[in-house]
């Protein structure tokens, strides 16, 4: 289109937009002298429309232009989280820089207090993040472990920024003597993952975690786990309570893990071992096999601990908080079987309720004086009598074998 072109269609444009309706006008200016005063028409200025029109047009790219990169600069492309007890929730462009930092519950609040990180790079406001909470105290040896999570819908670009901070927040604790655990992991939106943490007022970041563990393990639950801290949570990914969870290179694995959680606050595997050990009245050298790991049960944080020595197997739940055995557990223990003829009331080649209830007693290490509440119950259906009794702050149950007295199960609770 050339100049006069488009000076003809703008001076279209122009009579459309301002149609001749003279009568009208004068009919509202009331009566008139009959005279009329010509007004000539300006000249024209061939040159000026086209040049207007044009720098209109540049107008409007450079408009569109910079409203593009109005809009990138604002749009969240990741969503980062950092969690120990405290949790954070950073918002940020693609170009890493923060549009928003959000504290996700009261204790995060404080981390916060008196910084503004809006609008800085996302590594200056973690730096700022984790030592606020190192300052704070909630990252220290008793506690040493962090959550990082990006939630990123281009899965390739949530992995490189996890990897990235996972970097720099290794480096943040060594420099502070601290020997950090990190858990990291991305994942894309997920609504179903925003509604458990909206209800139990937790981190998308850590709910993705509690979620991978209750998948990978068959009594844990989602409910019972919400309240753990990080350490904890760390504690049960690397245990056998979620096998295969977490220290391997493979690029599937969902959740990635540096560094060892502390288990300062519990009493240490090897001490929970013992422990059962001394109750078995067994040294180590006679175990055929022995595992032991951390585990959640009821409310607390446990050593599962089996062995097994001279064809019996062994099961204890022990206290890591306080070393304390909660349950007992003995299979496939042959006891001497009473003579042939010397039933003491019970039926021909079976043992009487007496020897059961005896059985039991001796392996608990219970005296007859000390059992309280004892009832021994005959299963006819299941070829065993079913002993029952309380001592020393213990319930005890046990399966005696009807015809030759062998322990089939036994059980110790709190």
């Amino acid at each position: 289109m050339n100049d006069q072109e488009l000076e003809r269609k703008l001076h279209t444009a122009l009579e459309h937009a301002a149609p001749d309706n003279m009568e009208a006008v004068l009919a509202r200016l009331g009566p008139q002298n009959g005279k009329i005063i010509p007004i000539s028409a300006p000249k024209r200025r061939k040159r000026i429309l086209p040049w207007l029109a044009a720098a209109c047009l540049v107008l409007a790219i450079g408009s569109g232009v910079f409203g593009m990169r109005y809009q990138q600069a604002n749009a969240v492309a990741s969503v980062v989280s950092l969690d120990v007890n405290p949790c954070v929730l950073l918002k940020v462009n693609q170009a890493e820089k923060v549009l928003s930092v959000t504290p996700v519950n009261e204790d995060a609040s404080q981390i916060l207090d008196g910084m503004d990180l809006t609008g800085t790079d996302l590594n200056v406001a973690v730096n700022a993040i984790i030592g606020s909470l190192l300052k704070h105290g909630y990252v220290d040896e008793l506690a040493n472990s962090v959550l990082v999570s990006v939630e990123d819908d281009d899965l390739a670009r949530g992995a490189a920024l996890e990897e990235k901070l996972t970097g720099e927040i290794s480096q943040v604790l060594e420099s502070a003597s601290i020997n950090g655990a990190i858990l990291s992991q991305s994942f894309a939106t997920d609504e179903a993952l925003q509604q458990k943490a909206e209800e139990y007022g937790i981190s998308q970041g850590k709910a993705a975690l509690i979620q991978t563990l209750v998948d990978s393990s068959s009594h844990l639950t989602f409910e019972s786990l919400a309240w753990l801290s990080i350490n904890e949570l760390n504690l049960l990914a690397n245990s056998e309570a979620a096998t295969d969870l977490t220290g391997s290179s493979n690029e599937q694995d969902t959740i990635r893990s540096t560094g060892t959680a502390s288990q300062s606050g519990y009493v240490g595997v090897d001490a929970a071992t013992q422990t059962a050990l001394t109750h078995a009245g067994l040294q180590q050298s006679q175990l055929s096999y022995l595992e032991a790991d951390y585990d959640y049960e009821d409310g607390r944080m446990i050593y599962e601990v089996e062995f097994g020595a001279a064809g019996v197997e062994y099961e204890y739940d022990i206290d890591a908080a306080t070393g304390a055995i909660i349950k007992s557990e003995r299979e496939g223990q042959t006891v001497q079987p009473p003579e042939q003829g010397q039933t003491q009331g019970g039926a021909s080649g079976s043992i009487s309720s007496q020897q059961a209830r005896d059985i039991a007693l001796a392996d608990a290490g219970v005296a007859l004086s000390q059992a309280a509440e004892l009832d021994v119950e005959l299963e006819q259906d299941d070829g065993c009598y079913k002993v029952e009794f309380k001592s020393g702050g213990y319930e005890y149950e046990y399966e005696i074998g009807l015809t030759d007295g062998r322990i089939l199960s036994r059980e110790r609770d709190d």
